[in-house]
């Protein structure tokens, strides 16, 4: 019975052991698309690819069954475990390998070291207070890491602990930040600084059980891990994900920002062009009786051709009421009227072909969102070439808008590349550039559309699909 019993806690324990990997994996990805700006996606396919451990884990116990026919000695098992977990990371790299669109093998190797530093965290964490809470003495120290190592009730509370906080972590990054699509990009400076704080929570922990009762009591080894939880713990455990998490927010609200006085500035330009026009509508409508009786006058008199010259005179002046630009959207014919004023500075060609029947039905911030970045990428691009022009055109299907906006372009586009890496921009600043076509494509996504690119020698085209019975989210 007993064995029986010691074989199932064998066999949860390492199902909690891969299972914290395969959330681990995950996690990593989780953090890779919500803080260092890596446009991938949490898809069914890379969620079953990333249950490789427990096949691993399977086999490895296979190949330990054929060749051993009762349990092996603790220095075997010891490197057999060693091999499985370095098999495990290989596995890992080349899972990341495939998951990333662009710079595979860098993408994969930093999230390799990003995977090391989750599992050790929640191993040293799960550790450390496993000997906090067992009374921190030698024989607990020798107990865990020398006669027990990875078995016996404190082993089984650390494997669940770290479980758990693992799971904590991916669930908090999920739920508060990919599902609500809440994506803030970390400087590198930040990066680097998480390293080290996240290199130095591992390893600091371990230097007063790696310490020698020759040289250190065990009260002051003792006395050191109580002075690190007491004031390390807050410090790093507290301080730095604060110092982060405002620096992510303090980036994501430039961006936000940079969106808002888009919005702010196209509807100061639409209220401008309303007073503008009311001003000439009335100064029209005081003329018209003056200009109509003038022609009458010029038609009792014969004057034919005069009449004819004063209606066209006429004509010409209601004309100018008429917008410059009519794409169906209110909203739209402001931005796309803001842009051409832009274009037309740097001697940009501009033509625009096709209406939006009844409008885009979606909030006036995700118009902004959407069409000023398009343009705005697309008068930086056509304003390079010998001949720039950029046009805008609209079509429908029964179910969708289908908006394309081609300029011209100096050379051939990484089209994958582009859409792949949010960072991705040719401009020496790429701390605050290259987020753009970014927030186009999320702002698509999240009305369900679709956003796809295309790049000849000469010329670029983004094409944007959006419901024609896309809902005010």
């Amino acid at each position: 019975m007993s064995e029986i019993l010691e074989f199932i806690r064998s066999l949860t324990l390492s199902l909690l052991n891969n299972s914290q990997i395969i959330i681990s994996m995950l996690l990593v990805i989780l953090v890779a698309a919500c803080f260092l700006g890596r446009y991938i996606e949490l898809t069914k396919k890379l969620v079953l690819s990333s249950f490789g451990p427990i096949i691993l884990t399977i086999l490895g116990n296979v190949l330990l069954n054929l060749f051993f026919s009762e349990m092996p000695e603790e220095t075997v098992m010891f490197n057999y475990n060693n091999a499985l977990v370095l098999v495990i990371f290989v596995y890992a790299f080349f899972f990341y390998f495939f998951a990333y669109k662009e710079k595979k093998f860098l993408r994969a190797v930093e999230s390799t070291v990003c995977l090391y530093l989750v599992t050790a965290y929640a191993s040293t964490l799960s550790q450390m207070t496993a000997v906090y809470f067992y009374g921190g003495t030698d024989e607990v120290m020798v107990d865990l890491f020398i006669e027990h190592l990875g078995t016996g009730g404190i082993w089984t509370f650390i494997t669940i602990m770290s479980f758990l906080v693992t799971l904590a972590l991916f669930l908090v990054v999920y739920f508060g930040f990919y599902r609500p699509k809440k994506f803030y990009v970390i400087g590198i400076p930040y990066r680097i600084f998480f390293t080290v704080w996240a290199a130095l929570f591992v390893s600091v922990p371990f230097i007063p059980a790696q310490m020698s009762s020759e040289y250190v009591t065990l009260e002051q080894r003792y006395h050191f891990i109580g002075i690190f939880y007491a004031i390390g713990t807050l410090i790093l455990g507290l301080a730095v994900p604060v110092i982060m998490i405002i620096s992510s927010v303090d980036r994501s609200l430039r961006e936000k920002n940079k969106s808002q006085e888009a919005y702010l500035a196209a509807e100061l330009e639409y209220i401008g062009q309303y007073k503008k026009q009311q001003v000439e509508t009335k100064a029209f409508r005081h003329d018209i009786k003056n200009n109509l009786a003038m022609t009458q006058m010029m038609l009792e008199k014969g004057n034919v051709e005069d009449a004819k010259a004063h209606i066209a005179d006429m004509l010409g002046n209601v004309g100018s009421f008429s917008p410059k630009y009519v794409t169906g959207d209110e909203m739209l014919d402001i931005i796309v009227f803001m842009k051409a004023d832009k274009m037309e500075e740097k001697n940009i060609r501009f033509t625009l072909d096709g209406v939006i029947d009844g409008g885009l039905n979606i909030k006036p911030m995700d118009k902004c969102s959407i069409f000023a970045n398009a343009l705005d990428n697309a008068i930086e691009a056509a304003s390079k070439c010998e001949d720039p022009f950029i046009s805008f055109t609209i079509k429908r299907t029964d179910k969708f808008f289908i908006i394309k906006i081609t300029n011209s372009a100096g050379s051939k586009v990484n089209v994958e590349k582009l859409l792949a890496s949010s960072g991705y921009t040719s401009k020496k600043d790429k701390d605050h550039h290259g987020f753009g076509l970014m927030n186009v494509k999320r702002a698509v996504e999240n009305l369900n559309g679709m956003l796809k690119a295309d790049s000849g020698e000469s010329t670029f085209t983004l094409s944007i699909m959006l419901p024609r019975t896309a809902q005010v989210q």
